[in-house]
């Protein structure tokens, strides 16, 4: 009878996830803000305890859009 074997690498595990993803509310970039898997919409800042929701970042994302597009907009200037 044989013994199967796993075979062992020396690699590290790859880092998965969003590491430098910043809070809305603080900046935040460590990566430290959780997602509530209770309803899947709620995310808690572990620096600033602050709650907000998927829609909270849908409105954030949004203001910023309309800068940026106004921005595209603007004409070119020739030197």
């Amino acid at each position: 009878m044989t013994t199967a074997t796993i075979p062992m690498t020396n690699k590290k595990p790859v880092r998965r996830g969003f590491p430098s993803l910043p809070c809305i509310r603080c900046g935040n970039t460590d990566g430290n803000v959780r997602l509530d898997l209770d309803d899947v919409d709620t995310f808690n800042c572990v620096e600033c305890d602050e709650q907000f929701t998927a829609g909270d970042v849908r409105d954030f994302i949004g203001q910023w859009k309309a800068v940026l597009a106004w921005i595209d907009a603007a004409p070119v200037v020739a030197e």
